[in-house]
């Protein structure tokens, strides 16, 4: 099933069943520190292991839980800018890259044979989540405080991107050398505030941060997945991100208005992921059997079988039933 799997990421071609999968976290606060809590990390793991013997997904991609936050050397509090002047660029085999480096080991023996693809962050996703305190502050807040930031020193917001950029990037290399994963997941969004809703906002901070991200993802792996994050409402112009070059695409197709089928013809028929709305009042979460795998039928007659793998928009409810899972990876390894 591992080359199968593999020749509909390479390929785009089809197989006798539809891949689907379909991932959560497993940290009851996914922003936990893996350096100051390093538990989260056990949480992690066990919670993957429990997970992935019950669901048989077809493909991993699995959670950073421990590794949301970015460390900021140097910088005392990220929501200043006199403090984020002294950042620093992460050496190589800064604690939170090598630790990245031994989950990812760990996940890939929980793993198996299937393809396993690896979380790494936008840039402007890690620095606008250091400006909040999760689960105390509304996720809005972080987009409106990173933006305020950048209308008072474009300049300096745009060194620090670069800086996590090029960090990122070593996380990337530092899992190809010392890990045996098949590729990357990386997860960008826009800005959630009316401010940075403009393309030329997308044209000058924006994509080329992820491309300088994504670049390096590219020399790294040849085959990964773009997440064009729709997580909780958020929304972003899907037609800005057609020549981010990575080889699998994966939106929302419900907030960004672009079914299965549309989003292939957009990203030049590239292979495509998802269908399912993630959120609790999306049929996944809350549907019969029979509404669960009908939509699975109505996703496939939409979108075809060539080059397509269902799952979901973002990662799904804690707390969702595993029978719901499994009724739809049914549904599709039959139809």
């Amino acid at each position: 099933m591992r080359d199968q799997i593999l020749e509909v990421l390479h390929n785009g071609s089809a197989t006798s069943g539809v891949p689907i999968s379909f991932w959560r976290h497993f940290a009851d606060n996914e922003f936990t520190d893996a350096a100051r809590h390093p538990e989260v990390l056990e949480t992690n793991l066990a919670g993957h292991r429990a997970y992935l013997k019950e669901v048989p997904v077809d493909l991993v991609k699995t959670m950073l839980d421990g590794y949301f936050p970015y460390p900021f050397r140097g910088v005392t509090d990220p929501r200043q800018l006199a403090a984020l002047r002294k950042l620093r660029p992460l050496a190589s085999d800064d604690p939170w890259i090598s630790g990245q480096v031994r989950l990812a080991q760990e996940q890939r023996k929980i793993a198996g044979d299937k393809p396993l693809f690896i979380t790494v962050f936008s840039p402007l996703i890690l620095l606008k989540w250091a400006l909040i305190t999760h689960y105390q502050e509304p996720l809005p807040l972080a987009d409106r405080r990173f933006f305020d930031l950048y209308q008072q020193d474009p300049a300096l917001i745009k060194r620090v991107l670069e800086i996590i950029a090029t960090d990122q990037a070593k996380v990337v290399a530092a899992l190809k050398k010392e890990t045996d994963i098949d590729g990357i997941y990386y997860s960008t969004q826009s800005i959630q505030d009316p401010r940075a809703d403009n393309h030329d906002f997308f044209a000058a901070v924006m994509e080329p941060i992820d491309l300088q991200v994504q670049e390096a993802i590219n020399r790294a792996f040849a085959t990964n997945i773009l997440h064009i994050c729709g997580f909780d409402g958020a929304t972003n112009h899907l037609e800005w991100f057609t020549d981010y070059p990575l080889q699998v695409i994966n939106w929302a197709t419900k907030a960004d208005g672009y079914s299965l089928g549309a989003g292939k013809r957009l990203f030049g028929n590239r292979v495509v992921l998802g269908g399912f709305d993630n959120s609790t009042a999306g049929v996944l979460y809350s549907g019969s059997k029979e509404e669960i795998q009908a939509t699975v039928a109505a996703l496939l007659r939409e979108a075809g079988t060539n080059g397509v793998i269902l799952g979901a928009d973002c990662t799904v409810p804690r707390d969702i039933p595993y029978d719901h899972l499994k009724w739809a990876i049914e549904a599709a390894h039959q139809f």
